[in-house]
This record gives structure tokens, sequence and C-alpha cells, in this order.
């Protein structure tokens, strides 16, 4: 920016930056002085008309409405011709000091007259550039002094001296003013850019958001997709605040931490999200306005399985299919899940089939598991393998907490989001023995919507979005 002119020295920058000014305060400031003065000088004109008054006071009035007229069809052909239009008719409107008539108008009207006059032609100023101002300011202080010395027959120096000096005031004035516009202008142009390379800065996923007192909006995300439980029938923002009410810090809610300003900032966060856990980072970001980036830094796993390679998969399986005998068949269960345990093929699963099959291969420790509910099937996509593991933990379970003569049921009900498994027992062991089994706890953020409820509620989610 020139410090002198104070204009872009980037040519597509100076062109933004007047068209902005021109579409927010430059086109409402002219339509509403000059409507105004449009209808002051049409009254003028009929009243003196009426009264049979000098007509040569006329023609200001009559060459002010021309060029108003004459201007209002420039503009509507293009817009940008406002910033002009406001300079001349500014500058033409310094003519009508010649229209006061000496005669009817009383003293005190010819300061308040004045004063009012030099208000909106101060409202012209500070909404034109520093180089137009200069303008506008000198010709208006040149027609002061040429038509009151014409009037007076004398040049009066205090009167000059007077105006001379306010014209300085006026002009410093639009200097900073217009200097304060252009660099708030470079702000906002800065902000934008930041955030057209955020996306590219940070390669994580993220949300910026800003809030006010019990108020969050979300102004941006990336990769927003990948936070857990995306719903892809929602827009971005309500994926951003969903997440940011079920998010959990120490179980207290995302949300609530941000807007009670919490001890958050900066520094990695342990957050969970129904079961699903991982690294947050929430810091301030912003050149004109502060807001809040929560960026995902990584999911945590709860323990790091080692990758069996080919050839000991291919042994253990080997091994599974030879061992028929009843007393390795728990053994062999446990072998294959450490086989499976890394398998994260997804498959279309038939729900019920697989828990038949699971009946039948478990009907010598376990009464068939008995389901209630009013679908045929169920089925859905998911970790299939996963989920088998995950199944034959809990069977393992429940031949651990029953007796071949006890009738386990389960109630079954499909939801939008999840399946919902309902195992009508009471036991408060189950519970002990569902969180200290390893499999469970490898597998459960993977395949569940939500934890285990302490009904027993199993909530298999339909959303596979969150890896």
């Amino acid at each position: 920016m020139n410090l002198i002119t104070l204009r872009f020295k980037d040519q597509i920058l100076e062109k933004q930056y007047q068209e902005l000014k021109t579409k927010t305060i430059r086109k409402p400031i002219y339509f509403g002085i000059y409507s105004f003065c449009f209808c002051l000088n049409a009254f003028k004109i009929v009243r003196d008309l009426i009264l049979q008054e000098s007509q040569q006071q006329l023609y200001i009035n009559y060459i002010f409405l021309a060029f108003m007229m004459l201007s209002i069809m420039l503009i509507v052909q293009n817009q940008n011709f406002v910033k002009q239009a406001l300079v001349i008719s500014n500058l033409v409107s310094g003519l009508l000091q010649m229209n006061f008539n000496d005669q009817q108008t009383q003293k005190q009207e010819f300061y308040s007259f004045g004063s009012s006059f030099a208000q909106l032609q101060a409202a012209s100023y500070f909404v034109s550039d520093f180089l137009d101002g200069i303008l506008q300011v000198s010709g208006h202080l040149i027609m002061k002094i040429m038509i009151t010395s014409l009037s007076t027959h004398k040049i009066d120096a205090l009167c000059s001296s007077f105006a001379i000096t306010g014209s300085i005031f006026i002009l410093v004035t639009i200097y900073i003013c217009d200097s304060s516009s252009r660099k708030q202008f470079l702000s906002t142009i800065s902000e934008d850019i930041w955030d057209q390379q955020l996306p590219h800065i940070i390669k994580k996923p993220f949300i910026k958001l800003s809030y006010s007192n019990t108020i969050i909006n979300i102004l941006q995300s990336h990769l927003i997709e990948i936070f857990p439980n995306f719903n892809s029938e929602q827009c971005y923002g309500c994926n951003g605040r969903q997440f940011l009410r079920d998010c959990q810090i120490d179980k207290v809610s995302l949300s609530h931490c941000i807007l009670k300003q919490s001890d958050i900032l900066n520094k990695t966060i342990k957050a969970n999200y129904k079961c699903h856990r991982f690294d947050l980072r929430v810091c301030k970001y912003g050149v004109e306005n502060m807001n809040l980036l929560v960026i995902l830094e990584k999911i945590i796993t709860t323990t790091q399985t080692k990758v069996f390679p080919n050839e000991v998969r291919q042994d253990i399986s080997k091994q599974i299919r030879i061992n028929h005998q009843e007393y390795l068949r728990f053994f062999n269960w446990g072998l294959l899940s450490l086989v499976l345990l890394n398998n994260h093929e997804i498959k279309e699963i038939k729900l019920f089939l697989m828990i038949k099959r699971l009946n039948k291969s478990y009907r010598n420790y376990l009464l068939p598991i008995q389901l209630f509910t009013k679908y045929q099937e169920v089925q859905l996509n998911t970790y299939a393998n996963l989920l088998r593991i995950y199944l034959i933990q809990i069977y393992h379970i429940l031949i651990e907490l029953y007796s071949m003569s006890y009738r386990i049921r389960i109630q079954i009900r499909e939801c939008d989001e999840y399946i919902e498994l309902h195992i009508l027992i009471n036991s408060s062991m189950f519970h002990t023995l569902y969180q200290n089994n390893i499999f469970i706890q490898n597998i459960e953020r993977f395949i569940l919507y939500e934890p285990l409820s302490n009904d027993l509620r199993i909530r298999l989610s339909k959303q596979l979005s969150f890896k």
C-alpha cells in the first residue's frame, strides 16, 4: 500500500477493495443522501415557481437535478460509477451556497443551513478514497472562499484561515479513516487466505468454530467424515455440533468445556466419543476474530496387537482344522480370535444366521440363545471377523456364568444408526467379565455405536466411517 496515495500496489487487490466499499457503504450513502437532496431541490424549485421568486437562483437547482438524474442512469448501467458520481455530486453541491437569499433568510438560518450542509458533505468525504477526499475538500474550500468574497466584495482573512485550517484537519481525518479501512480489508483478506490454506497446512481432521455465551457456530471443517459417527445424511455443521455435544473429556462434554473456557487450550487432551478413544488438541486461531480449532490428533488403541505373518496364520488355521476334540474347542476359538483380530474386512452380515451358527457350535455348553424380534433377519455392513470374535467372547462369558439349565434370551430391535441386542439377564458379574476381556476391549470401538449399557444393551453400529 502506498503511504501517500493509500492505493494498493496490487491492481487486483485495489479493484476488490473498491468493489467491496462500493457495495457496502458508497452505494447506500449515495442513494440515501442524494435522494434527500433531490427531494429538497425539487421542493425548492416548486416553491420558488409558485411564489414567483427570482428565476436566476433556480438555475443551480436545475443543474443539480439534471446531473443527479444523469448519474442515476449511469449507475444503473455500471455501479462502479457510484464513486465518481459521489465526488462530482458533492462538488456540485458546493455551488448551492449561491442559492441563499439575503433578504428572505434570517441570520441564524444561515448558520443552521451551513452546518447541516457541511454534515452531508462530510458523509461523502469519509466514504471516499483519500485522493477523492482531497479533490472534494479542496474544491469546497475554493468555492467557499470565492463565493463568500464575491458576495461580500471583500476577502476576510479570519474566515479564510478558519476554512483552510478546518480543511486540513478534515484531510488528516480522511487519511486516517481510509488507511484504517484498507488495513481492515487486508486483515479480512488475510483471514480468508488462511482459511483456504488451513486444510493444506493442517493435514489432520479439524473443526473450526466460534462461540458466544451458549452458542457454538461451526465455521469450517476438514475431513469431518473421519470424525466418529459421521452421518452423510446430515450437513457438515450438524455433524460437527453433534460431535462437540457427545465428545467427553473427563465425563464432561467438549462443548461445555469450550463454553465454560476450561483449561483445554494448546495441549493434547484425552477424549472419548461413545466407544471411540482419541487425542484432541484445541487451540485459538484467527487474525481479525479469534476462533477455536478442534484438531483430531490420533486414535488411541488400547493395546498394540502384533500382526501375524502369513506362515504363522496358515499353521494355526491348519491346527484348528485338525483338532476337533471337544476339550480343544475353546482353545481353537481363542486361536481363531488371535488370527482374525487384525482382519478389518467389511462384509454384509446376516446377524440371526451368525447367532444360529454360534448356538450350534456351543450347544454342548449353553442352551441355544432365544431371540425375541419382529424381524425375520437383520443385515448390516460391518467388520465381519471382528463381530464374530466379539460374539464368541460374549458366548464365553455367558458359559462361565450359566449352566445348561438356564435359557438366555436376547431382545433385538433395529434403529437408524445401530442394531440393539438387549441381553435379558440379571448378573452383576457380566460387566466385570466383559470389561476384563482383552478381545472385547480391542474390538468394541470398531463395531459398537456406544459402550455396553448398565442394563446390558449392545448397540452394533451401522456407521463405519471412523477407523
